[in-house]
């Protein structure tokens, strides 16, 4: 199968945030040229269809000026962006609700002064915890205290390499430590299990390295995200099944993964 570049052109991004517009009944604010950016954004929209695959009922949250406004940097505070709620019904009638943003800063599983920013975020409660103590200036932090993060992905318009990939365990060991144990026993939860998505393709050694971590941890590496068969993860109820959750560790389908990486 041919590979398609993981360099994709601006105007097709821009129909994907038109389709994302239209499905949910938003208007978007002006949102960044870079192409990055636009990566980001079709990275947040695979990861709220997931949660609709998962039986969710997602609804946006803190229109701005009555459009929907990406966060494309670390900076500014989460109170003026929009995000989505996503809502299940749970046992006895309790519902399970979690709020997924865009680029929102998250608080060290292990120091409360230690942060990073996360391309998505999906956390238990929308009241960010806030901060005057951590620039230099009076410059206020907007976060996701550690009790309240649920997990996280990271978007990179990248070709995938070893340190890349390692520097991802890093990330998820400070923020979600019990993801990177080889303890059995996580709680029976569908939420996404850390995930790491990348544009361009998994070479040989990079693709030993999905394998083993896959494995070993509760994590998820997605290459080439341009092709109908890595987008197809997210889109059936069957591809959902294959990826790791917080309960359960990567189950790709063998198949579905040689013919991925051909």
């Amino acid at each position: 199968m041919k590979k398609t570049t993981p360099f994709k052109a601006p105007s097709d991004f821009e129909n994907e945030l038109t389709e994302f517009s239209n499905k949910y009944k938003v208007l978007l604010a002006d949102h960044s040229k870079r192409i990055s950016d636009y990566f980001e954004m079709s990275c947040y929209n695979f990861v709220i269809r997931y949660y609709e695959k998962k039986g969710y009922k997602l609804d946006v949250q803190n229109l701005q000026g009555g459009k929907f406004k990406f966060k494309c940097s670390p900076t500014g505070l989460l109170k003026n962006f929009s995000y989505f709620k996503a809502t299940k019904k749970g046992n006895q009638d309790v519902d399970e609700v979690v709020y997924i943003y865009h680029n929102a800063t998250a608080q060290s599983a292990f120091d409360e002064k230690v942060f990073t920013t996360p391309d998505i975020v999906v956390s238990n409660s929308n009241t960010p915890a806030e901060t005057k103590d951590y620039y230099s200036t009076k410059k206020t932090l907007s976060y996701i205290p550690k009790e309240n993060l649920v997990t996280f992905c990271e978007a990179k318009h990248l070709t995938p390499f070893p340190e890349l990939m390692l520097n991802f365990i890093g990330t998820v060991h400070e923020l979600k430590p019990d993801c990177v144990d080889d303890n059995e026993g996580h709680l029976d939860v569908e939420h996404i299990a850390p995930s790491l998505m990348m544009s361009g393709s998994l070479g040989k050694p990079t693709k030993r390295i999905q394998i083993s971590f896959e494995k070993r941890y509760y994590v998820n590496f997605f290459d080439n995200l341009f092709e109908d068969i890595s987008v197809r993860l997210f889109l059936s109820k069957y591809g959902i099944k294959q990826i790791a959750t917080l309960g359960k560790k990567s189950n790709k389908d063998p198949l579905l993964e040689d013919e991925n990486n051909t």
